[in-house]
């Protein structure tokens, strides 16, 4: 090595050390200003004398054409064009991976698992082809649901590690798989490795921050995503990050350099997004509501113009579910269904309270906390191609005796895959799955449904000021999230009427007033006898994944109760749609 090149090397540790000093500074006190100021500064001279320059897998443009085609469902166009670019370029190791997934798409498995084997043959020394390997096999295993594929595209990735073990590209992907997968103490350690490897990457601290929130280390989460914003100012999904967790403070400074950001014409929408709700959260700690009020609305405008709507098969109306799920039609199916009791379904409106009651049934020694579960949406879908073109309607009322035993036993089967104890129950606190009441009960009839509900106003506000990534379209638009509200009300009143006390209701209201006669009462319903360890849900160690991580590791307040009335002037549209609800919303 050279004398530069010893210089460089001991100048480039010196500043990671001095990275590594100010956040643990800050892990220890979010709040301390001078300490963040102090992070971002040594950090941006890091960034500054060592820029980044990260590692890319390049695909040929017949392949970028083709996944386009394959997005708008045009597989035998994009089949064409993959097959004469391999023509020109003869095993071409992405498009020979392209290949395999269109095959499985078509339920060509074992060709789809020929061509991956072929290909992992011939490029067996190449690091970029094992990376793209890994990443096919990871997305065909979450397409098409082949588990088995899983552990494949993790084997795929190390083999690129151990052919080159600093490329960027395989380790975060291998990290990202871990942390889908809730592989968290896996993610953590991919996560640790990849900042080792590439510490001037802004997105990879975005996502380190996100794992060490999940698992409750929310200082250091702080410490990453400050981090992430002072390598990348615009990394909007940081700022947001930071701001979506209670226990930092945002900053004058802060507040200057999102306002820097926002003020570039050029910006992305999603960039925009993510920091008009994260300079909401800043105006509102200094109570400039108007002024966070403003940013609310533009935030959730953006949003609002890019849905990614849900299709019902099922439906999930008033409509519909008071036509179909009749009285007469429960009594007709009495005793369907997978009888196995296991699942603790926790629904709702988001934002009231499903993660806390999750985290005090989760203290109890016979129940297991999974997390939000989407296994009756994949069964929604399912259901939709097995029979393509059926109205909702004929559908549900055509599902057969064996047709429900055999979807309960389906709901268990995939959601065992989140499950990592042998408790025998277990919660599934998804709280869209009201729309799915009905089809619980015909498939599952001895699994527990329990509907958390919370005051309208509170609820509603605390949907229209979180700013949720991905799904949840009705929260950006005040007059849908009451009607929302109002639609999920009028489904479980007429579950209470077809079908009297097989849904718990419990008022996240009462459970903060009253909370151990509540408790109580929930696991007599629960049926599993009291445990004290449920009155100190707080003190329970597991990852939680939803906005309230944080919430849930503390004792039960009133911390969240009325802040939607410092808006009240900005808030019109939502109470007139909720209408009646506002005070009769209980029962």
């Amino acid at each position: 090595m050279t004398n530069k090149g010893a210089i460089e090397d001991s100048a480039r540790a010196r500043l990671l050390r001095a990275c590594d000093d100010a956040r643990a500074v800050v892990a220890e006190n979010p709040q301390d200003e001078a300490a963040t100021l102090v992070l971002r500064d040594v950090v941006e001279r890091f960034a500054r004398a060592f820029p980044y320059n990260p590692d890319g897998l390049d695909a040929p443009q017949a392949v970028l054409d083709a996944r386009q085609l394959i997005a708008l469902g045009r597989l035998e166009e994009a089949e064409i064009l993959v097959r004469a670019h391999l023509r020109r370029i003869r095993h071409d190791p992405t498009a020979m991976h392209l290949m395999a997934e269109i095959a499985a798409k078509c339920d060509l498995r074992e060709d789809a698992e020929r061509i991956l084997r072929e290909s992992a043959r011939i490029h067996a020394h190449s690091h970029e082809a094992w990376t793209s390997l890994g990443m096919t096999l990871h997305r065909i295993a979450c397409e098409k649901d082949y588990p088995d594929f899983l552990p494949q595209a993790i084997k795929a990735l190390d083999e690129a590690l151990r052919c080159n073990p600093d490329f960027e590209p395989a380790q975060a992907y291998k990290a990202s798989i871990f942390i889908q997968t809730r592989g968290l103490e896996l993610g953590y350690a991919a996560f640790e490795r990849l900042l080792e490897m590439r510490p001037q990457g802004s997105m990879h601290w975005l996502n380190f921050g996100y794992v060490l929130k999940t698992m409750g280390e929310f200082g250091r989460g702080v410490a990453a995503y400050r981090t992430a914003t002072a390598l990348d100012p615009t990394n909007g999904a940081a700022w947001w990050g930071l701001a979506n967790l209670k226990v930092a403070s945002l900053f004058d400074h802060d507040v200057e350099a999102m306002e820097t950001v926002l003020d570039d014409p050029d910006l992305p929408d999603p960039t925009r997004v993510d920091i008009s709700f994260a300079l909401a959260k800043a105006l509102d700690e200094r109570k400039q509501y108007e002024a966070a009020a403003r940013r609310l609305e533009q935030g959730n405008r953006i949003r609002a113009k890019s849905p990614t709507r849900h299709n019902d098969v099922v439906g999930s109306g008033v409509e519909f579910t008071r036509n179909v799920f009749t009285r007469r039609f429960f009594e007709d199916r009495e005793g369907w269904g997978d009888p196995r009791p296991e699942p603790i379904f926790i629904v709702g409106m988001p934002r009231a309270g499903s993660t806390l009651v999750e985290q005090i049934l989760a203290s109890h020694s016979r129940i297991e906390g999974t997390e939000e579960l989407f296994v009756l949406h994949q069964l929604e879908t399912e259901l939709g191609t097995m029979r393509p073109g059926m109205p909702p309607a004929d559908l549900v009322r055509g599902l057969s005796e064996k047709d429900c035993v055999r979807l309960g036993g389906r709901y268990l089967d995939l959601a065992s895959r989140s499950r990592h104890s042998n408790r025998p129950l277990f919660t599934d606190k998804n709280p869209a799955n009201w729309r799915y009441t009905g089809l619980i009960h015909c498939i599952l009839p001895n699994a527990k449904i329990i509907d958390v509900r919370r005051n309208p106003m509170d609820c509603c506000f605390a949907n229209y000021r979180q700013h949720f990534h991905a799904g949840l379209d009705f929260s950006y638009d005040q007059g849908e999230l009451g009607r929302h509200y109002r639609d999920y009300v009028g489904i479980m009143r007429h579950f209470d009427d077809v079908l009297p006390g097989r849904v718990y209701r419990l008022i996240h209201d009462d459970l903060v007033d009253d909370f151990e006669g509540q408790v109580r009462r929930l696991l007599q319903y629960v049926g599993v006898e009291f445990e004290e360890s449920c009155l100190r849900f707080f003190e329970t160690k597991r990852a939680i994944f939803t906005p309230s991580a944080e919430q849930v590791r503390q004792p039960i307040n009133r911390s969240g109760f009325g802040i939607w009335r410092n808006y009240e002037p900005w808030l019109g549209e939502l109470k007139s749609s909720l209408g009646d609800l506002l005070d009769d919303w209980r029962a």
